[in-house]
């Protein structure tokens, strides 16, 4: 019998202090009540998308994003601002995005060329570095949000590979595999 595919992704996941921080800036805004806040654990950059994956190809995924981040070596991210996603059409969510410094472009543009579905022309064509830290239900009428912040930047010294369920009351994310930068 053959299970349900894995539905993977690859993030880089700040300390806590930082993800606190992170998430300490919604209260200054001014936003739907309709909104749901992404838990504390779950705060995380996506570098890669994977998607359904059969549990059978596992072991040459986790061997991409070794091989990927090989070489890449440690590396920070600065908070830049927080933002509304989409940037067209009805707002879904309020992320803060991040710089995007050589060493990310190429943990991306690796892994994207190695696991990506549908692979891009230019692997860093639409990749916009962010952390998700609240989404809005349907009724939800939130306005534009574009506003500067004043983070600290924080460490990046491995990348995790995830898997998720989907579940009525939201996502429920695994590790599966850390690997060190």
């Amino acid at each position: 019998m053959k299970g349900r595919p894995l539905r993977l992704f690859v993030t880089i996941d700040p300390p806590e202090g930082a993800r606190r921080a992170m998430l300490g800036l919604l209260a200054g805004l001014s936003i739907d009540p309709r909104h749901k806040v992404t838990p504390l654990d779950q705060v995380h950059l996506t570098v890669q998308f994977i998607g359904d994956t059969e549990e059978r190809e596992l072991p040459n995924v986790v061997e991409s994003v070794r091989r990927a981040a090989a070489g890449i070596g440690t590396f920070s991210l600065s908070p830049q601002r927080l933002i509304s996603l989409p940037e067209r059409g009805p707002v879904r969510l309020v992320a803060l995005e991040t710089d995007a410094p050589t060493a990310l472009l190429e943990l991306h543009r690796r892994l994207a060329h190695r696991l990506a579905r549908s692979p891009r022309a230019k692997a860093g064509d639409r990749f916009l570095p962010h952390l998700t830290l609240c989404r809005f239900s349907g009724e939800a009428l939130p306005g534009r949000v574009d506003r500067s912040v004043s983070l600290p930047p924080f460490p990046v010294e491995r990348v995790r590979l995830m898997k998720s369920f989907l579940r009525p009351r939201g996502a429920q994310h695994v590790c599966l595999e850390e690997v060190a930068l």
